[in-house]
């Protein structure tokens, strides 16, 4: 508990001095910075965006952002190797006088997602790590629902993370069961998560130093990889997910983003592919949690085969 509550001091000391403009603070920055590092507790949310050509529509989740009144936290952003103005846009993001919270950007050679998001955990600050992607935003309490529920999240050695539901076009929400708990809670494991009634894509906040124990595995010659790879392992160790009702973001998958291109993806990165079915297939789940995940690998080996997806 003293964790969690070492967090919240801290949290309260930087949004005191957020609100005192930056040219009467000469060096303060400076002389907090190695005090957080030390602890561990440089601030509370790191919000995680790995992105890729992504300019267009980018500047709405930073709208986002801007709109939250909880302020502890930082945004990293992942440029898995953009040709279009993403490093400019960042540029100026940064530059905008609204911005009272971080901006840290990095670029790498194109990877993928899985690449992007093992650099991003490398580099998070925050005690919990947020990952939104790029078409995507946030709903504007987002980040203080957050914060209000970390406590009791970071306290318990058996969660990895906190979980919201997501809002899709004409305010159709995910989560299945988690939509009749408002006000209350599930504590779920994610495998197998469906089969328990608890459906849909979720927005999930993890305790970083927990999530930092599984990275996504590394093919050199793919660029994908399941993240239920990452999801199964933790939960195959024991840690479950607390779900919420509470929307945190604001989903739209576009035509040139991963869920809109699922078979290609899997087909043409075969090895990650191949990975996430496999552990599935050996992990104690029971067979409900296994049986689409198997129907899929069969009919994507069928398309394979005939040479469809290439």
């Amino acid at each position: 508990m003293r964790y969690a509550t070492g967090i919240h001091v801290i949290a309260w000391c930087k949004r005191f001095l957020l609100q005192i403009p930056s040219s009467r603070l000469p060096g303060i920055w400076g002389a907090l910075g190695p005090v957080a590092k030390v602890s561990g507790l440089s601030m509370l949310i790191t919000v995680f965006t790995p992105t890729y050509n992504r300019a267009y529509i980018l500047p709405r989740l930073f709208e986002s952002l801007k709109r939250q009144s909880f302020r502890d936290f930082e945004w990293i952003i992942v440029d898995d190797g953009s040709t279009d103005d993403t490093r400019k846009l960042v540029e100026a993001m940064r530059q905008d006088c609204q911005v009272i919270f971080p901006i840290r950007y990095f670029f790498q050679v194109n990877s993928g997602k899985h690449v992007a998001w093992n650099k991003g955990l490398d580099e998070a600050e925050g005690a919990l790590f947020f990952p939104v992607d790029s078409d995507d935003y946030l709903t504007d309490d987002a980040l203080e629902r957050i914060g209000e529920n970390c406590e009791t999240v970071m306290s318990n050695e058996r969660l990895m993370a906190l979980s919201g539901v997501r809002i899709f076009p004409g305010n159709k929400l995910t989560g299945g069961i988690l939509q009749d708990n408002v006000g209350s809670y599930i504590d779920y494991s994610s495998i197998d998560r469906r089969s328990k009634g608890i459906t849909g894509d979720l927005a999930e906040a993890f305790v970083t130093e927990r999530l930092r124990r599984y990275r996504f595995p590394v093919f050199e010659d793919e660029r994908f990889v399941p993240e239920a790879v990452v999801f199964n392992r933790f939960s195959n160790d024991g840690y479950l997910i607390r779900g919420y009702a509470f929307p945190l973001y604001v989903c739209e998958y576009l035509a040139d983003g991963y869920t809109k291109n699922t078979d290609r993806l899997l087909i043409t990165n075969w090895k990650g592919y191949r990975l996430y079915v496999s552990e599935l297939m050996h992990s104690k789940v029971g067979i409900k949690a296994k049986a689409i995940p198997f129907c899929g690998f069969i009919y994507r080996s069928l398309l394979r085969l005939l040479g469809l997806y290439k």
